[in-house]
């Protein structure tokens, strides 16, 4: 019996017997989770105030306790705004209901106190993606019941505000809307984990930062911002595409001109702006989708997101981390094998000929059109050069870059970083209408197993999916206790179901080798994409 349970309950102003759901103390008041299986379920704690009203657009600010009252956190509170998730997304990932009112996240824990009563949870903390313009932490893609229950760490599912509430840029006043709302969000949220997850049984100096997609640029931006160096111990980045540029200051004030035509103001008309309900401004800026602030051809696949303001935001992640700039923490990053399918096949929804695809190389590294096209050469025998632009598009902005940042962040002193690939497709039918995903390794691959969500698909694992499965929730859950994937190093802790290889540490010594997950059996892989990216290196990320 925990005896914080029984302390709590007689604390609890509810007057709670041992059966009802769990009770938290924290300085804001009291809070009433849920029972899930084996799991205590936190749901929509608020972290920071509405972003409503004077807020908009403004950084966010402490959260009101909520005193005497106990407060019902056993539902889902509402998502960040967003528009067409359903179109853009696969099954499991777009949010039921959504409301400008959504800075809140979720808290997992397991049910038991931890087996060691000497010590805490460690914590994970993961950043959903969605191109920053759609998706939720509450998404059922994320649910953390089964890596809680079954890892023995506390996962907490954070939102923030995404699209145009979350980064439009309008001026440099005070009035204005000064972007990177998003981030700040994102910071806020660490800050209330790092104070507040003691009281939940978490362990606040063992603390993961993890991330997919947007959620691993996110996480690779606080890798590299000093002021979140407080709130996290190690980081996971999966899947940063990590070469597409930030806006600079005049592209980012262009894309705030297009959003304000749309909406009917004029650009930096606040007063305008503000009298605008969140789903206009979500309506407006799914418009702004087709529009280039600037000749960078790759802005297309993320209009919306961070932008190198010069203050919390210097300069992309892979340039800071070139430099040094970083903050010198464990880490775990990789990619998936066909990371650009969705994005290629969605934005050329037919066939692409010889002479689309040159132009299409063309127009994004202008310097080196030869180079490219003699290492990606167009295929023979087709008429369709889309999975043509699928290699060099996934080498470009994923793999090469990703292996890029790994070296310099082990060659500027930090030795524990691990380099993984995801080679491993669906068994079951989980990308609904997004078609052209069924059979390959798409973006966002690796979720489902990370998270062991096929039950909210109706779907089942393999057998040997349920290793894989086993696999990439013990690396993650070893990483978040210890620092390392493979445990105490040479002694590794296994799940019964998965007889996990050794998985080195990415350097010279170890031949720069990285972990390929896949069934039926994962391997240690030498140099993978070794000539391409040697390649990439040489000619450089920014066109």
């Amino acid at each position: 019996m925990d005896p914080r349970r029984v302390l709590l309950c007689l604390l609890s102003v509810l007057g709670c017997t041992l059966a009802d759901n769990p009770v938290v103390k924290t300085p804001y008041g009291m809070v009433q989770g849920i029972y899930v299986e084996n799991v205590s379920v936190f749901y929509g704690i608020p972290f920071a105030k509405p972003p409503v009203g004077r807020l908009r657009w403004n950084a966010p600010e402490t959260a009101d306790a909520w005193g005497s009252e106990v407060y019902n956190a056993t539902f889902q509170r509402p998502s960040c705004p967003q528009v067409h998730c359903d179109i853009l997304s696969p099954p499991l990932v777009c949010p039921p209901q959504t409301s400008e009112d959504c800075l809140y996240l979720d808290i997992f824990t397991p049910r038991a106190p931890s087996p060691n009563v000497a010590e805490e949870y460690p914590v994970m903390v993961f950043i959903h993606g969605g191109n920053f313009v759609r998706m939720s932490g509450t998404s059922p893609l994320y649910d953390g019941r089964k890596l809680a229950g079954t890892r023995d760490v506390i996962l907490v599912n954070i939102n923030y505000r995404i699209g145009a509430l979350g980064f439009l840029v309008t001026g440099e006043t005070v009035s204005d809307a000064r972007g990177n709302y998003g981030v700040l969000d994102q910071q806020f949220a660490m800050k209330w984990v790092k104070d507040n997850i003691g009281y939940f049984g978490g362990d606040p100096s063992k603390i993961t930062l993890f991330g997919e997609s947007a959620g691993a640029q996110s996480t690779l931006i606080h890798y590299t911002l000093p002021s979140s160096a407080p709130y996290f111990s190690r980081a996971i980045v999966e899947s940063s595409p990590i070469s597409i540029p930030y806006k600079r200051y005049p592209e980012a004030i262009l894309l705030g001109a297009f959003l304000a035509e749309l909406l009917g103001c004029t650009p930096r008309d606040m007063n305008c702006l503000r009298s605008k309900s969140s789903t206009e401004i979500a309506n407006a800026q799914y418009q702004t989708r087709s529009k280039i602030a600037s000749l960078k051809i790759m802005e297309l696949f993320e209009p919306w997101g961070p932008f190198v303001d010069g203050d919390l935001i210097q300069a992309e992640p892979l340039v800071l981390i070139q430099q040094g700039e970083f903050n010198k923490k464990p880490l775990i990053i990789g990619t998936v094998a066909e990371e650009t399918v969705q994005y290629i096949f969605s934005a050329w929804n037919s066939s692409v000929s010889m002479l689309k695809y040159e132009e299409v190389v063309f127009a994004t590294y202008p310097s080196h059109v030869f180079e490219i096209l003699n290492m990606y050469s167009p295929l023979e025998n087709t008429t369709d050069e889309r999975n043509t632009m699928v290699k060099m598009s996934t080498d470009l902005v994923f793999v090469c870059p990703t292996r890029n940042a790994t070296r310099n962040i082990r060659s500027h002193g930090v030795k524990d970083v691990w380099l993984y690939v995801w080679d491993h497709a669906f068994s079951f039918p989980g990308w609904g209408h997004v078609t052209y995903c069924e059979g390959r390794v798409c973006h966002g691959s690796e979720l489902v197993y990370l998270f062991h969500t096929e039950w909210a698909g109706g779907f089942k694992f393999t057998a040997d999916e349920e290793v894989l499965s086993s696999q990439i929730m013990d690396f993650w859950a070893n990483f978040a206790k210890r620092g390392n994937p493979n445990s105490f190093g040479a002694t590794r802790q296994k799940s019964s179901a998965v007889e996990a290889l050794n998985w080195p540490a990415y350097s010279s010594e170890s031949s720069w080798s990285n972990y390929r997950f896949k069934a039926p059996t994962s391997e240690i892989e030498v140099k993978y994409h070794g000539y391409n990216c040697d390649f990439w290196d040489t000619i450089g990320y920014a066109a």
